[in-house]
């Protein structure tokens, strides 16, 4: 089951279920039986002459530990299988949208209307034990068979037999899409008949239709496709090869960097070593597949049972029900309250990143726009000047247009000399 936690943190350290102790403590004994078999061996049979011996073994086994990255292959394999888990989470399918729509599209409260929503219902539940009893462990030991579904009353007989007529060769258990095209079927003829109005509300419902069982299928692919063994194998090897060579390299008596002798009858640094390391990799053991029986594998059992329960209620006893309203609640006044409790607590509201910031008052004077650098040694100001200037000549300019009278006054402007800084502009179109 998955292990819900909240508590002090003294009291999450001695919990049991779900816990490092319960996961790692069979590997710890067994490390802890070798590591004292040696050092039994290593203080009391052998001579000092062996001891010395055995100290420089000791010394390399020590200094080999060093070698091996134990922290970054557990870091991404585990990463890499605790991602994986989530994504598998967030893939368990909820037949709440679809029946929602249905609720509400299907309308009616008619035997007949009814029977089709109940149907419907009852037939995502059927996808869902069909679907999830072939991945988790769960749900095969809680409906092992077809009859056990029938005695459920999840499917009828006559359902039982129409689906065992289905055929499919490549995976015969792999029919549990069949219970998902009846309620494509059924969910057609509403629209044949009437009872959905418009092509809309059908597309709404098999779009919902569509996502419900698309969940299915990747986790399908989730629980088919697993890390690649190399993977796994090379961060076990890792973990469990680091502990061999510790239970010769992290003996004592044995001597520190500065050659003086050292000796500690209970290997503290070892057993954390251990409870850090062989712990982190069982996460990424148990975690790699979450559809067994283990402490944080998903409880679909549960989940089964309160599917059940919402698709009926959704679907029959809330479909259609809303209180009565009054014209007295235009008046009614709603107000948050608080509990002594709730009071006592510290609030942090939204506060904008800015709202201290205050401007310089010369940052917020008006910008005067400057005028706009020259071109060809003439402003637009001076063409403008220009223009107004030729205007003034109807008889000579009634055939021209403003832009054509702008681009004379710049070639003429371009094809005389520059005039010098400060003189006045002098231009005239030819006779």
């Amino acid at each position: 089951m998955t292990i819900s936690y909240s508590d002090k943190f003294v009291n999450l350290l001695l919990r049991w279920k779900g816990s490092l102790w319960k996961a790692i403590w069979k590997q710890l004994l067994i490390y802890l039986i070798l590591y004292y078999a040696i050092n039994v061996g290593y203080r009391f049979f052998m001579t000092a002459d062996q001891q010395k011996s055995f100290k420089k073994y000791i010394i390399l086994c020590d200094s080999w530990t060093k070698e091996i990255p134990l922290t970054f292959l557990l870091g991404f394999y585990v990463a890499m299988i605790v991602r994986r888990w989530w994504d598998c989470c967030q893939l368990i399918s909820w037949p709440d949208t679809l029946l929602f729509n249905v609720s509400a599209l299907v309308r009616g409260t008619d035997q007949e209307t009814r029977i089709i929503r109940r149907t419907i219902a009852r037939y995502s539940i059927l996808a869902s034990v069909l679907a999830w009893r072939s991945i988790s462990l769960r749900v095969l030991k809680r409906y092992p068979t077809d009859e056990h579904l029938i005695n459920s009353g999840l499917v009828t007989r006559e359902e039982l037999a129409l689906f065992k007529k289905t055929e499919v060769r490549v995976d015969p258990h792999q029919k549990w899409f069949v219970p998902i095209n009846w309620i494509q079927t059924m969910m057609l003829r509403c629209f044949e008949k009437g009872t959905l109005s418009h092509t809309n509300e059908l597309r709404v419902l098999l779009d919902n239709l569509d996502n419900f069982r698309s969940q299915f299928f990747k986790l399908f692919i989730y629980d088919w496709i697993s890390i690649p063994l190399v993977y796994t194998q090379v961060s076990t090897i890792s973990v469990y090869g680091y502990f061999m060579f510790t239970l010769i390299g992290q003996q004592f008596p044995s001597v520190n960097l500065y050659n003086e002798k050292v000796d500690i009858f209970v290997p503290i640094f070892s057993i954390l070593q251990f409870l850090f390391y062989v712990g982190w990799l069982k996460v990424g053991e148990d975690l790699m597949f979450p559809f067994g029986a283990d402490d944080e594998d998903f409880e679909f059992n549960y989940i089964l049972d309160r599917n059940l329960e919402v698709a009926f209620l959704v679907v029959d006893q809330l479909h259609n029900q809303v209180p009565s309203v009054y014209v007295e609640s235009l008046t009614d006044t709603v107000k948050l309250l608080h509990t002594d409790g709730s009071a006592k607590l510290t609030s942090h509201p939204q506060r904008q990143h800015l709202r201290k910031y205050r401007m310089k008052t010369e940052d917020m004077k008006i910008h005067a726009d400057k005028e706009p650098e020259k071109k060809y040694g003439i402003s637009f100001s001076d063409l403008e000047a220009n223009a107004n200037h030729i205007l003034e000549k109807p008889k000579e300019t009634e055939k021209l247009d403003r832009k054509e009278i702008l681009n004379r006054s710049i070639r003429k402007k371009i094809d005389t000399p520059r005039r010098p800084s400060g003189q006045p502009i002098s231009a005239k179109l030819p006779d």
